[in-house]
């Protein structure tokens, strides 16, 4: 009895890897509304849209999707770029982070792992501690790179936590001399 309860654990723990893995290449789009246009290849999804893959989430009121031709399979089309309008936000999950932002539109550029944040930008690297709030913000996945812009009247806002233990020794080292 031991053996057949095992066994059927060990199958259902393979079928959930399976299944869980499977999701991995699947994009889910709930919204009120939704629009292709083939000639253009532009899928147009509006009201209450909620796009997840995996654990990310982007929530907006619009969200428009160029596509292109699948370098695998010319029959199929696959993502070429988003771009997200109307209340954005969105939480990212990366191997070791999550990211948390919202703008008033978001780009994002999947064959490049590029992001650009434009119009009240905000940005949260939950691990470090970091948050930014400008007019555009430019995301580089692939090289690490970020660039901030402030607007006209709007400077950058930058925060960063400090490590308290590094500052507690400094003040001691300080105050010995």
């Amino acid at each position: 009895m031991n053996r057949l309860l095992t066994v059927k654990i060990c199958i259902l723990f393979i079928l959930n890897i399976t299944v869980l893995n499977g999701e991995e290449n699947y994009l889910n789009i709930d919204a009120k509304h939704f629009e292709s246009n083939q000639q253009k290849n532009i899928l147009t999804f509006t009201g209450d849209v909620k796009m997840t893959k995996n654990n990310d989430i982007l929530l907006c009121q619009k969200l428009v999707i160029n596509t292109v031709n699948s370098k695998e399979d010319s029959k199929k089309q696959v993502p070429k770029d988003y771009k997200a309008t109307g209340k954005v936000s969105f939480v990212l999950y990366t191997a070791d982070n999550v990211l948390k932002g919202k703008g008033d539109v978001v780009y994002y550029y999947p064959d490049d792992q590029r992001y650009l944040i434009i119009g009240n930008g905000f940005l949260e690297d939950t691990k470090e501690g970091k948050k930014i709030n400008a007019e555009k913000i430019y995301i580089d996945s692939l090289t690490g790179r970020t660039k901030i812009d402030g607007g006209k009247n709007k400077p950058i806002k930058f925060r960063l936590r400090l490590d308290e233990k590094k500052d507690d020794k400094t003040k001691g080292k300080n105050e010995k001399s």
